[in-house]
Parts: C-alpha cells; structure tokens; sequence
C-alpha cells in the first residue's frame, strides 16, 4: 500500500451520498461465477470512481465489479473498475479504499448521473460511532 503525497489527481468532483452503499467482488475473466459481497459505507461518488469502507486491505490495481445502490439513484449502478489505493483506517478497524471506474453500461451512465445530481453533501466525515452504527444497519 502506497502513502498519500497530498497532491489532488482527481479529474472530477466526488460527491458524499447519504445512503450509498457498494458492493463489490473480484472482476475478471471468471468474475461471472462469484456473488457480490456485503453492502458496503460509501464514503462519495463520482463520474470517473467511488471511496468507500472495507473490513479488509485490497490490493492497488485489483480488478472488482461494483454495484453501487442509492435512494436516489432507483437502480443500482453497475461498474467495472480497478483499485487505485486502499489504507488503513485510522479510527475504524477498517480500510479506506478508492476505485477508479473504467467501463459501466449506459443505463448505469444514467443512473450515477441521477445519483450525482441528487447528492446534497460534499464531504462525508464519518466518525467510529457513526461507523459502526451504520455497519449494523446492513
């Protein structure tokens, strides 16, 4: 796992989404065969990738297929991407993880933007309490 620099490459804006949730698994020749994992805290959305909160460290450049599900999207966004960083969690017993997207269906295009559009925050800050809470509900 590599360290932050401090310097800002992303091209798009990233939006917090209250009640978004991702889920994930491996992509992939064979990713057909496996299920989606648990439903995931997602921490902001964009255009071109997502941040969201994992219980374990994914590997930098690990192809995954994401569904990400909001109120305010109506169907789930389904994607293809990769993993651009993951880190340890200062506070939770967790991982921070960011993924780049690089093909999505054009039904889904659609859908992200509907979600985009409709997102009231700009930043997330989540804290332990509300973490765990949140673990909980899915």
């Amino acid at each position: 796992m590599s360290t932050w620099d401090g310097q800002e490459r992303r091209k798009k804006k990233r939006f917090g989404v209250r009640g978004c949730t991702v889920r994930f698994k491996r992509g992939g020749m064979m990713s057909f065969l496996s299920l989606f994992g648990e439903k995931l805290i997602t921490l902001n959305v964009s255009e071109s990738g997502c941040h969201f909160i994992n219980r374990d460290a994914l590997a930098e450049g690990m192809a995954v297929s994401l569904q990400l599900e909001a109120p305010q999207a109506g169907d789930k966004v389904n994607a293809a991407g990769r993993v651009v960083w993951c880190r340890k969690s200062a506070e939770h017993d967790a991982h921070h993880v960011g993924v780049e997207f690089l093909s999505m269906p054009k039904a889904s295009r659609v859908q992200l933007k509907i979600l985009i559009d409709n997102a009231v925050l700009e930043k997330i800050e989540i804290t332990t309490k509300v973490y765990l809470k949140e673990i909980e509900r899915l």
